[in-house]
């Protein structure tokens, strides 16, 4: 059915199949929403026990309105074909989850599914296969109940209808009550007990019946009692096991009677854990016998005795177990100790923290807790906690792909970017949040009044958004008389209205830095100059930290002046600096913590072949630091805006694959950066800030003759494609506020005036001509995500004071970016917002389009981080040029170092 309309539902996807129904993704073509339609099996539509089930079904489910249950739409028929039309949702099962989550997470789970259930209950329904498979989990974390296709009407003053046939077992083997395995009338208490089941699994990792077949499983649901989850995991609270074991109680009257009461047991027993959590830890702040024990050890080595912080006397004892490296203790002080460390890895990960990647730890001001990007087996990204006192770190579930942890001052939540946006999360555990949009984040701060000071992009200044999300607005402007490009790593000084930033030149600056650490105010009333260089700083212990090579340093900072004291002191060297982002990999906290990454950081891309299954093919190009490739005409070139740390500047290069030469195309000291071929392969327009804000150029591809300017204005500008016929050039320009993206057509001939394609409210961009040159592929965001449309194109010198033709088709319908066509304009390819390469079926029919058959082709390496790095695909469609980022996994550890500020001096 994939590819056809039943309807008015065009059907893009099968997601699934179960005994009462085949469920496909679907575009609602009337309300241009996704939807999910659940359709009877061809083999039993001929039953009516079976359709009447179906029916009820959605009759059921219908009825209820709640977050946690999946909302129905409508049943309908058509041509003998009975589907329900529900809510699409995008997440995976529970099933899928289960095995990543927390403690926390698997007790939010369990919250939301009992609310649901609770619902559904009041109404007179049962659900009656509660299990992982029928839950699904949103993106956003929301918990979603499915499929009431097992669903019966409890009695209600009404007659019932019994569709059940007597003695039958309804159900999933392992998530049964004992009186379905019976064979017996089932009530809402047969959804309690198959929920502790559930909740059961979720908070230990196995179920609570184990039967090696289906008759010795249905002998243990009815006859043996789970052993305590407390016994399969010692630190699950006994509470939480008397509220779990009375959901598994064999006999119903002995059994939790409503599962409401059973969510508000479960958000009881939160909210206490909370506070005895805090109240363990005030209570550990004093010195700790261990504490002792450690000291009597040292004394016994010859060590002078000494006496703790309080806050270094908890962490110590289980630091040491932590580290697993080598400890040196230095008697720099009377009172305190310089400690050095080595935190390794988790087991089987890697740590990954260089270039446009992840960026370094970062510890959090009280010094408890380090977060880390690390990738898995499968090469995927997540963000990692590990407190100094716990003897591993956690996955924090919702943070794939996520790049440059910062944390909240009050050390509960990271600040982080996936997917192009800025997000936010509880550093315990639980749904991110999206803040706002941030292309390529280059560095967060957070001030105890909620504000964020961030950079969402490469070349940029600093920006300012709310924690809670809202309008986002400059903070800072580049200097052109500095010669500055970018404003990137601020950090919050502890008053929360000062920040530092590293302003990054493009030339040397005095002193050959080509840089600057700068220090501004929220209020835009201070922005100065401290000191040249190219690293990010951050404020301790009365102290500014960079790196200046590979040698961290500290220089004296005069909180009331504002200015820097003396000359810098040595901390330590050879700590990692990534040359490509200008960032030293060192974190610190309030309380003389400091962390860092030790090697070299090797940076840059590969431009590299993928099939069709994305299989590499070839190499395509040496190792550099390559942005949006374009592939030329015959598929024998390639231009691409490569950048270079040493001068901080972006040219055009060009890259002969039959040759192999890679030859520079433009030599301005500005930055070029987006490129277009000609039809013919004998030119190429681009953007340059030679002049102003990225100015439109042309220069013959054979380097003969100088560059001629098309198109002035004041705003960020860059081409998008050229026509086949040569005639016109798509283009993207900000407007004047600097933060609304729009398309354009410049005509090539005559004079040469810009006319508006699309200007909405939303932001449209990467717009690409149909090889006929009659429809635009491009990319919009007005659904609140980014997703590829289709719209006709008009030539400007034939529309005569007319309006354009109309009409406008949605590609993608789950997130989509950066459209191609293959060269007979039949193909069209994305990248999806889940990481794949798509590709869709274009019809042209009566001069109308229909899109069909949108499927995935293959998975995109988790390092590659499209579109930021872009791609292309050759005018077959059979293999696709990706740029793919030097694989900086190191298992190097970290290295950790307390009270690092003995090293200048301070008591």
């Amino acid at each position: 059915m994939i590819g056809t309309t039943v309807s008015h539902y065009r059907i893009l996807e099968k997601l699934g199949e179960g005994g009462m129904g085949v469920v496909y993704k679907a575009q609602d073509t009337k309300l241009n929403r996704s939807v999910a339609l659940k359709f009877l099996p061809e083999h039993v539509s001929s039953s009516e026990a079976d359709a009447a089930r179906f029916v009820q079904e959605a009759q059921a489910a219908a009825a209820l309105n709640h977050p946690n249950i999946c909302t129905i739409y409508g049943i309908e028929e058509v041509g003998g074909k009975h589907f329900i039309v529900m809510e699409f949702v995008d997440g995976q099962t529970l099933q899928q989850k289960k095995t990543s989550l927390s403690l926390k997470q698997a007790l939010d789970i369990g919250i939301q599914i009992a609310e649901g259930l609770a619902v559904a209950h009041e109404k007179g329904i049962v659900h009656r296969d509660i299990k992982p498979e029928n839950i699904m989990i949103r993106k956003d974390g929301i918990a979603q109940i499915m499929d009431f296709g097992l669903a019966k009407l409890r009695a209600s003053g009404s007659k019932i209808t019994r569709l059940t046939k007597e003695g039958s077992t309804v159900g999933t083997a392992g998530y049964m009550s004992p009186e379905q395995v019976q064979g017996q009338d089932a009530d809402h208490r047969s959804d309690i007990f198959s929920f502790g089941v559930l909740l059961y699994e979720l908070l230990t990792g196995q179920l609570p019946f184990k039967g090696l077949h289906e008759t010795a499983l249905a002998y243990e649901i009815v006859n043996v009692d789970a052993p305590p989850m407390s016994s399969v995991k010692p630190e699950i609270d006994p509470g939480l096991d008397t509220i779990v074991l009375e959901c598994l109680e064999k006999d119903v009257n002995e059994r939790a009677q409503g599962i409401k009461q059973v969510s508000v047991d479960l958000k009881r027993h939160k909210r206490e854990s909370s506070r005895q959590r805090v109240s363990r830890v005030t209570a550990a702040r004093p010195a700790l016998s261990a504490t002792s024990t450690l000291q009597d050890k040292a004394s016994s080595q010859g060590m002078q005795r000494r006496t703790f912080l309080p806050w270094l006397a908890a962490a110590v004892p289980t630091l040491l177990l932590v580290v697993l490296g080598i400890i040196h203790f230095s008697s720099s002080s009377s009172d305190r100790s310089l400690i050095t460390a080595a935190i390794p890895a988790p087991e089987k990960m890697n740590f990954y923290l260089y270039g446009n990647n992840a960026g370094p730890a970062a510890i959090s001001p009280d010094g408890k807790r380090l977060a880390f990007v690390a990738t898995d087996s499968t090469g995927k990204r997540y963000i990692y906690i590990r407190s100094l006192a716990a003897m591993a770190a956690q996955r924090l579930a919702g943070t794939e792909g996520a790049l440059h942890p910062f944390w909240s001052p009050d050390n509960q939540f990271l600040g982080f970017t996936a997917l192009g946006k800025l997000k936010k999360i509880d550093a315990s555990g639980g749904a991110p949040i999206t803040i706002c949009d941030a292309a390529v984040l280059r560095g967060g701060t957070w001030n105890a009044d909620g504000t964020i000071v961030f950079t969402p992009g490469p070349n940029v200044p600093l920006f300012v958004v709310s924690a809670s999300g809202g309008t986002v607005t400059t903070v800072t402007r580049l200097d052109s008389l500095r010669k500055e490009n970018s404003h990137r790593w601020p950090s919050f000084l502890p008053d929360g209205r000062h920040f530092l930033y590293l302003a990054r030149t493009v030339t040397a600056g005095s002193q050959g830095e080509g840089g600057l650490i700068c220090l501004a105010s929220l209020d835009g009333k201070v922005n100065k100059i401290l000191v040249p260089a190219v690293s990010n700083a951050v404020y301790a212990s009365g102290h500014i930290l960079y790196v200046r090579g590979t040698t961290l340093v500290a220089h004296l900072f005069d909180e009331s002046s504002l200015e820097l004291k003396g000359e810098p002191i040595t901390i330590t060297d050879g700590v990692t600096y990534d040359p490509s982002t200008n960032r030293g990999m060192f974190t610190v906290s309030s309380n003389g913590m400091l962390v860092y990454q030790t090697g070299i950081a090797n940076v840059g891309s590969r431009l590299i072949f993928l099939d069709r299954g994305g299989k590499s093919v070839s190499v395509a190009s040496e190792l550099a630091e390559y942005f949006y490739p374009r592939l030329s005409p015959d598929d024998k070139r390639v231009s691409s805006y490569v950048w270079d740390f040493q001068s901080h500047n972006a040219d055009i290069w060009i890259t002969d694959f039959t040759r192999g030469l890679k030859t520079r195309f433009t030599f301005h000291a500005t930055a070029e950066t987006h490129s277009v071929w000609s039809p013919d392969g004998s030119r190429i327009i681009f953007n340059s800030t030679v002049e102003g804000p990225a100015n439109l150029y042309q220069k013959a591809t054979s380097g003969a003759g100088g560059e001629e300017l098309l198109l002035r204005s004041d705003h960020y500008k860059a081409p998008c494609d050229w026509s086949r016929d040569g005639k016109f050039l798509l283009y993207q320009e900000f407007s004047g506020t600097g933060t609304q993206l729009d398309l354009w057509v410049l005509p090539l001939n005559g004079d040469r005036k810009p006319v508006s394609f699309l200007q909405t409210e939303f932001n449209e961009g990467d717009a690409r001509f149909s090889p006929d040159g009659r429809w635009v592929a491009y990319v919009s965001d007005e659904s609140g995500q980014k997703e590829i449309y289709l719209r006709p194109f008009q030539e400007p010198d034939k529309l005569s004071g007319k309006a354009a033709v109309a009409g406008k088709w949605q590609v993608s319908v789950s997130g989509g970016d950066s459209p191609r066509w293959r060269r007979d304009g039949k193909e069209l390819y994305y990248f999806s917002s889940d990481n794949r390469m798509m590709a869709a079926d274009i019809n042209v029919k009566a001069g109308s389009l229909e899109v069909s058959h949108v499927r995935p082709l293959f998975e995109v390496p988790s390092i590659v981080q499209l579109p930021t790095s872009d791609y292309d695909v050759t005018a077959d469609g059979k293999k696709f040029l990706v740029n793919v980022p030097f694989e900086s996994q190191n298992q190097t550890p970290l290295t950790l170092v307390v009270n690092w500020d003995l090293k200048v001096g301070k008591k």
